[in-house]
């Protein structure tokens, strides 16, 4: 009996290793940073839910990809992301996270311009008070945002 005892506990041990490393590759993989066609520019496209410890997650993989220096842009999609299932008192969590986001950025030199606001999402970070203490840049959606970018660098575009 106390055998098999052991040998359920080594189990249950190896199981906790495995769901451990899938809750890990799950994390790297809910924060995919894209460089754009933009010079000094990357994408961060989120999608699914959205929570103050998704947020934390975000911030600091962003913060580690601008420790070079070379990014000046960084657009943050929330188009995929679902709003709805946000518990009304998180959005005053989520949205001091946005600020942290920000301010974070901008200490490493680089500005976030966030795209696809949803109209709840829009009006919950209004009424959170964010938007008082903070800049944020925003556009519709990501070509209107690489849109201003090129135009305020003065790129030019050729369409062949």
């Amino acid at each position: 009996m106390s055998e098999t005892i052991e040998s359920l506990k080594t189990e249950i041990a190896l199981l906790n290793q495995k769901l451990e490393g899938y809750e890990k590759y799950i994390k790297e993989l809910s924060v995919p940073i894209i460089p754009s066609i933009v010079p000094h520019t990357i994408l961060v496209p989120l999608t699914g839910g959205m929570t103050e410890e998704r947020f934390e997650y975000v911030l600091e993989t962003i913060v580690r990809h601008l420790e070079n220096g070379e990014v000046e842009n960084v657009l943050i999609d929330l188009t995929g992301t679902n709003i709805h299932d946000v518990d009304a008192s998180d959005y005053q969590l989520i949205a001091a996270k946005m600020k942290d986001l920000v301010g974070a950025v901008k200490l490493m030199g680089a500005r976030t311009i966030f795209v696809g606001f949803s109209p709840l999402f829009a009006r919950e970070m209004v009424l959170s008070g964010v938007l008082k203490e903070i800049q944020i840049q925003s556009f519709a959606n990501f070509r209107s945002a690489l849109q201003h970018i090129v135009q305020a660098k003065g790129y030019k575009i050729n369409q062949t």
